[in-house]
This record gives structure tokens, C-alpha cells and sequence, in this order.
């Protein structure tokens, strides 16, 4: 893309606001699983608005890039075993000692867009199971306290509705309390209720 060419001032997220707009059209025209898609971009976003200059954002997104999918990653207990980021589909059938499970929040996970059949919030259920079970020792579910969700317009802030029904003495609930601004959130600490 000749825009990321060329250096100027915008932040990363100001550029991935110009592929939201560029593509959003594109999207609805094309392909049915739209919403889907557009979610990707928000989450592109979300990471984009952590990242001070372009050349560190695209830095990061270029680190050393799997060989394969999850699928091909070998999940065995050795010592030397590398971070693996997957989705949920390509995790199936494989485990890990430890599982973080990211944007567990209503709205996101469950999608909102599953919110309108029965049919696809049991979807969403089963992918949950799924997401959960890949944990051999160490299972972590995160959410943001509220997130803006660009898509739909709305302030996500509720734990995913797949918790509800989790006893509560089964979970150790943790938050990042803010001690400052924004700027200085590697100096926040965590905080047991």
C-alpha cells in the first residue's frame, strides 16, 4: 500500500482506520460472513492503538511468522516449547499447559452477531468448550473492563454470558487497577477481589 510507503505523522491507528474504510464496503459486498471479518479489523484496530509509530506496530506484526498453522505446531512438554497464537478452530485436538483465552466479554465472545439465532449462540457455546478445554494445567480468560466496539457502536463491558453459569469458587478473579494515566500502564498492578 503506497500510504504506508511513505513516512508521516499518523498514528498506526489512524492507518488501519484508513483500511476499515477502504475495505468495510468490500466486505458487505462480498462475502456473507461480513461481521466476521469486520471484527478482525476492529481487533487490528484495538492492537493498533497500543503502538506509538508505524514502524513499531508493523515491526511487531512482522516478527517470524509460523511455519504452518496451529495445527502444525507440536503441543509436547518440552522445555524449549514457543508461544503459539491460534484460533480456536485450527486449536481443536491440541492442548497446552497453559491457555489464555482472550476478549471472553459479551459481545465479542459470544459474538454479537450470534445474539440473533439460538442456532449460532450454541455455536458460539460449543467454540467456548473448545477454546477452554485445550488447557493441561493453566487456563486464563481475559476481557476488557469496556472496550468500544466500532462495529456494532456499542460499550462492551459484561463478562461473556458463558461465565454465568461457572461457580464461582472454581474462578480467581484478577483486575488491572489503573493506578495513573493511560500512558503509564506497564506501572498498574494487579489486585485480588
Amino acid at each position: 500500500m503506497d500510504c504506508l510507503a511513505k513516512a508521516d505523522d499518523r498514528s498506526p491507528a489512524e492507518y488501519v482506520n484508513d483500511i476499515y474504510e477502504y475495505y468495510l464496503p468490500l466486505l458487505k459486498e462480498q462475502y456473507d460472513d461480513y461481521p466476521k471479518r469486520i471484527r478482525d479489523l476492529d481487533h487490528l484496530h484495538t492492537i493498533a492503538e497500543g503502538y506509538p509509530g508505524i514502524n513499531e506496530f508493523l515491526a511487531d506484526l512482522a516478527l517470524e511468522p509460523p511455519d504452518g498453522s496451529a495445527v502444525d505446531v507440536d503441543a509436547s512438554d518440552r522445555d524449549d516449547e514457543r508461544l503459539v497464537l491460534s484460533t480456536i478452530h485450527s486449536a481443536k485436538g491440541l492442548e497446552w499447559q497453559c491457555v489464555f483465552v482472550i476478549w471472553v466479554v459479551d459481545g465479542r465472545f459470544p459474538s454479537a452477531y450470534s445474539f440473533l439465532t439460538d442456532d449460532e449462540l450454541e455455536e458460539e457455546r460449543r467454540l467456548f468448550y473448545v477454546a477452554v478445554t485445550r488447557a493441561k494445567r493453566h487456563l486464563f480468560m481475559t476481557y476488557p473492563i469496556n472496550v468500544y466496539d466500532k462495529a456494532s457502536g456499542m460499550l462492551l463491558s459484561k463478562p461473556s454470558r458463558f461465565l454465568d453459569h461457572v461457580s464461582s469458587n472454581l474462578l480467581d478473579v484478577l483486575a488491572l487497577v489503573e493506578e495513573r494515566g493511560w500512558e503509564d500502564w506497564g506501572t498498574s498492578r494487579y489486585q485480588d477481589y
